[in-house]
Order: C-alpha cells, then structure tokens, then sequence
C-alpha cells in the first residue's frame, strides 16, 4: 500500500476538497483524484460522495479514514525509532574555516573508509555556524563550545589555551604568562561581536571585576595580526593560531587564568548519529 496515497486521501477528507488538498499537497488535481480512485479500486469500496460543494467521507471512507490515521501514527514511531541505525552516508557539516582546517580537513579520510560523503559548509563567524544546525542546513556543527539548548547533542574534541599576542619588543613579551589585570591595561584588538573569544573574555574580565580596553574591532586573524604587529594593541587567539607566528615580530604569551580555553565541540540535534561521526573526528 502506498502511504502517501494515504496521505493523500486523510487530507481530501480534512479539506472535504480535491482541490484544497491537491494544493496543500503540491500536486495536481488529476494526480489526487487517480490516487483516491486507486485506493476505492484497492478496497472495492466507494470512499468519497462527491457534489458541487466537494466531498464528503462515505461509512467505509470513515472506516479506512480513522485506521489510516492510527497506521500513519504508528509508522511515524517506527520511523523515529529506526532513525538512529540509519546509514548517514551523506553528511553536511557546518564551520568555520580555521576550525576546518585544524580538525576536520585532517579527518575527513577516516570519515570517507567509513562509507561517509561530507560536505563541508562554511561560515565566516561562529554564530553565523551555529545558525546552519538550528536551521536544519547542516546535521552536524564542529564549532567552539557554547551553552545551547538541551536537546542539541555536544561532545568536546579539543581544548585550546589562549594566548595573548603582542609585538616582540612590548614589555610583557618577556614574561612567562600575562595576568588579567596586567592585560586590562592594554589596548585590545578583537573580532567584532559574535566572536566566542571576545565573548569569553567578556566573562572573565567581567568576573574578575576588570575594564576591558577594546580599542579596534575587526573581522579576520590576518587583520588582527597586521594591528598587533604595527603597534595598534595586544589580542588573544587560541594556541593553534599562535603557533605559526613569525618569532622575529610577533610573541605569544599564555594569558593566566583557569577559565583562559577555548573548547571545541562537535553540536548535532541527532544524539545517535553524532556520535558515531564524533568517534571518528575524536
């Protein structure tokens, strides 16, 4: 039995119409009227008294309506309790671009051995990324770790110090670790608003109880560096993109504080099917 011929005849009833339901449905009025036609051919019985005004369920259309509501129902348990050993072949992974090239790129072979096809879909800004899951565009987010709803699966893969970074000749580029107050001192320059570091020192400035001296705003790592390099303040990035500085200009230094860590995180409203793309990411 075809459910979606079902479907079809559960909404001509609701809509008491073939046309209404032929345009809930997005199909034409020919082709609900043959599927409603195939299902009285199916059963040998007469489903639908029809008159100018439209149609109305006969006995056995009521009979066949209420079971099919109970049968699609039931389906619809099945379904969901299937869904977690689905094979997810294809899968959409959302992110920004250096998270990807830190973590996914490098894994992307052991996700292809498994039988997955993955599509990577970038933002620029990590909200931005986030948006992506809770619109559905994406299964899975691999993205820094913030507090989201319940129902959004999270396992952690990395955890990442900060680093403040400032020019070789500043004069805390010779310690081993700056500290929060000494780093209140300083003119920052940070990713604009939506940047979860900028967003994490918020929090940490804030707690401590001290002011926090933003003083350029920008959107790219490239332009951050080009400021702290010509002297237009100090910024914090997590290790990996401190890794590559150039020592002869650049210094990085750990920020001290506990809470100082990005964390990266793979998000999925699919508890299930995130966890076995998680295993092999981990």
């Amino acid at each position: 039995m075809n459910t979606e011929f079902l479907k079809g005849f559960m909404e001509t009833a609701r809509t008491k119409s073939i046309s209404k339901a032929s345009e809930a449905l997005h199909i034409s009025h020919t082709a609900l009227s043959k599927q409603l036609r195939s299902l009285e051919q199916q059963f040998d019985v007469q489903l639908f008294v029809r008159s100018s005004h439209g149609v109305e369920l006969t006995e056995a259309g009521e009979v066949l309506y209420e079971s099919s509501r109970a049968l699609l129902d039931r389906l619809s348990v099945l379904t969901k309790a299937l869904e977690p050993y689905k094979v997810w072949q294809r899968i959409r992974i959302g992110t920004v671009p250096d998270i990807a090239s830190q973590y996914l790129l490098p894994s992307l072979h052991k996700l292809e051995e498994h039988g997955h096809e993955v599509e990577l879909v970038f933002r620029q800004s990590t909200t931005e990324a986030y948006k992506l899951l809770f619109d559905g565009e994406v299964d899975l987010l691999v993205a820094e770790r913030i507090s989201l709803h319940p129902s959004v699966w999270m396992g952690d893969l990395h955890r990442e110090p900060l680093f403040v970074v400032m020019p070789k000749q500043h004069p805390f580029a010779t310690k081993t670790a700056v500290t929060l107050p000494e780093l209140s001192s300083q003119p920052l320059v940070l990713y604009a608003e939506g940047c979860t570091i900028r967003a994490k020192l918020t929090d940490l400035f804030a707690t401590a109880c001290h002011p926090m001296n933003i003083k350029t705003e920008v959107n790219f790592k490239e332009v951050i560096l080009g400021y702290v390099d010509n002297g237009g303040g100090l910024t914090v990035l997590p290790e990996p993109y401190v890794k590559p500085l150039s020592s002869d200009r650049l210094v990085s230094v750990p920020l001290s504080h506990p809470d100082a860590q990005r964390t990266i995180a793979v998000f999925s409203t699919n508890r299930a099917k995130a966890q076995k793309i998680y295993r092999l990411l981990s």
